[in-house]
């Protein structure tokens, strides 16, 4: 039995995913390319690597794929507005007052991340209407808080059972 489109998108509002967002700077850092993701996941140790979709028709694919470098920011559950600003369609570009230069890479970086990760990119796979991007840790920090977590449609955040 074949699946639908409507039976897949049930599949993915069952998958919970921790909430971030990838951005790269676009042009001599004049604006930045971001978009909100619940696909960012450790991929290896040795090396570091991570990794994440990103729709190929989405404003910010060629910039974040074509810039080589990105940064990711795992958001904290008080960060639920930048996760709703970065998840809406349009230029793809956003304001750089959104943004911290990293230290390493000087990629932008939401500031009080729970996680921010400074990634060069590795490898490109394309995947039917998406492609994984693999990204090569450069450096990375973390600090104390609380996840913002998507599940079904709606944002939330970790509870122990």
């Amino acid at each position: 039995m074949p699946i639908t489109g409507e039976m897949y998108r049930d599949i993915g509002r069952s998958a919970a995913g921790a909430v971030s967002v990838v951005a790269a700077y676009v042009g001599e850092e004049t604006g930045v390319a971001a978009l909100t993701v619940s696909s960012f996941v450790t991929l290896s140790f040795d090396p570091p690597l991570v990794m994440f979709a990103i729709q190929h028709a989405g404003a910010s694919f060629r910039p974040i794929v074509e810039s080589r470098r990105f940064g990711v920011s795992l958001l904290q559950a008080s960060q639920k507005h930048l996760a709703e600003r970065f998840a809406t369609k349009g230029s793809g570009q956003r304001d750089l007052r959104d943004f911290v230069p990293g230290e390493a890479l000087r990629v932008p970086l939401i500031a009080d991340a729970l996680a921010q990760v400074e990634c060069s990119t590795h490898q490109l796979v394309m995947s039917g209407d998406h492609a994984i991007v693999v990204g090569l840790v450069e450096a990375a920090r973390t600090r104390p808080g609380q996840p913002l977590l998507y599940f079904d449609r709606r944002y939330g955040s970790f509870a122990a059972i």
